[in-house]
Formats: structure tokens, sequence, C-alpha cells
């Protein structure tokens, strides 16, 4: 089982921020920048910390506003973002490749367990309604 599935299966929300906040581990960089343009495009508000608090109070806001799957989603197309800026990446250096494809590897599977959390979030939301 690899990191990144293994703190979407075992590990709550602290494990799942700090695992987005570690860019080699995820295959994602979000920079506080880009954690707080999320938030105000979502009307919510991240705080003024490190990225890992920020993405955690995100988390939060978003999961008191009903709005998990699509903080989630977000997220997801900040993944397929990050995937064909490696891509580019590798053209412009191809003595690179190698590193940016383990990257684009990690940004992948980060998709899919992403995807996946979608449709847990989506079911809880139809569950309690």
């Amino acid at each position: 089982m690899s990191g990144i599935e293994r703190v979407f299966r075992e590990g709550g929300l602290h494990q799942v921020v700090e695992l987005l906040a570690v860019p080699a581990r995820s295959g994602l960089y979000l920079t506080r920048g880009r954690i707080r343009r999320l938030a105000g495009e979502m009307g919510l508000r991240p705080g003024i910390q490190g990225r890992a608090r920020m993405l955690e109070n995100l988390f939060r806001e978003a999961g008191l506003e009903g709005r998990a799957v699509e903080l989630l989603d977000r997220l997801d197309g900040e993944a397929a973002a990050m995937i064909g800026r490696c891509r580019e990446w590798s053209r412009a250096c191809p003595p690179a490749r190698g590193a940016w494809k383990e990257w684009v590897s990690r940004a992948r599977q980060l998709r899919r367990h992403l995807r996946e959390a979608k449709r847990a979030a989506r079911r809880l939301q139809s569950s309690s309604s």
C-alpha cells in the first residue's frame, strides 16, 4: 500500500492535510497563496498559518458549510493542473523527465483517492439529507 493510499484509508483529517502539504509525498504543490485563493473562490477562510494548518481550516470550513465535495473537486483540479505542468517541464528539460514522471505518478494516485473521497462525501451528504 502506498503512502497516499494509507493516509486516505487509515488517516484522519490531520494526516490528509499533512500529506497534501508535502509536495514530494502528494505530487501536488499548494502555496499559501493558492490555498488562500481556493478559500476565497469558495467564500471560506483558511486562516493565516502554515500550509497544513490552512488546509485543515479550509477542510473544516468546507465541511461545516456542506461543501466538502466542492473542495475535493477543486483539489482534484489542482492535481490535474500539476500533472500538466510536470509534463511541460519534462518536455522543456528532458534530463529531469524521470523526476517529473514520479511527481505525475503521485499526483495521479492522489487524484484517484480524491475522487474516492468525493464519492464518500456525496454518500454522506445524501444520507444526512
